[in-house]
């Protein structure tokens, strides 16, 4: 189960919600009914319901009213949800990053990585170095609460500095893995890690539990619902 496909916190609120809206729908429904059965009630006994008006014999009818606007409905039909594509096995090679460890809950995740990749730019620049490739955040751990991550910031160039506070210099991960790909908002990143992990069930893959997403769409800069993302699973051995 990936760090994503674990989390499930925002499951709870919504069926919450759902029930609520049930309930308030049955309720609806047995004011209704029970408005339409007190109508079509008989008098009370020993009542004499009333005599209908008499009409006269040259009284004409009235035919009945016809709306010629008839309103015809047809059913939309939802968009078909996009295809899975199938994942591509590439190998990475070791690159040079500055790297900050963080801990954060699902709920402040996007948060948290944009704080974490601003330090490190900002890290960056006082050591002298160039930045050299696209964001990495590795997942090293989680649970329903929340995960930890490393997210890397690679670069090119020498220093002779050390870095500041809990950051560090060191490389990324290297070797073989299966990259897919996630188009979109973050916040629908979780049913991009559910089809991953319903792919690798099917193939009977047991990937470690380790995830790297690599960020072709800067974290910082990019509105958070036009990402694009490559979320990197270690093949299997």
């Amino acid at each position: 189960m990936s760090a994503r496909a674990a989390q499930g916190t925002h499951g709870t609120s919504m069926m919450f919600d759902t029930k609520m809206l049930k309930a308030r729908g049955r309720l609806a429904l047995a004011l209704a009914v029970s408005a339409a059965l007190v109508a079509a009630a008989p008098a009370r006994a020993g009542e004499a319901a009333p005599a209908p008006a008499a009409q006269k014999d040259d009284a004409l009818t009235p035919p009945p009213v016809v709306d010629p606007k008839s309103v015809a409905t047809q059913p939309v039909a939802p968009a078909p949800a996009a295809p899975f594509a199938p994942p591509e096995e590439l190998t990475l090679a070791p690159m040079p990053v500055l790297t900050l460890s963080g801990t954060a809950t699902w709920e402040e995740a996007y948060d948290k990585l944009v704080d974490a990749m601003k330090t490190l730019d900002k890290e960056l620049t006082r050591l002298g170095l160039t930045r050299g490739g696209d964001i990495l955040v590795v997942y090293t751990s989680s649970d329903d609460r929340g995960f930890e991550f490393e997210a890397q910031l690679p670069f090119s160039g020498t220093t002779t500095q050390k870095p500041g506070g809990a950051m560090k210099l060191g490389g990324s991960y290297a070797g073989k893995v299966l990259k897919f790909t996630h188009s979109g908002s973050f916040a629908d990143m979780d049913n991009t890690y559910e089809q991953i992990a319903n792919y690798l069930d099917e193939k009977n893959v047991n990937a470690d539990e380790l995830y790297v997403e690599r960020y072709r769409t800067d974290l910082v800069t990019t509105a958070p619902d036009a990402l694009k993302i490559d979320i990197l699973v270690p093949a299997p051995k």
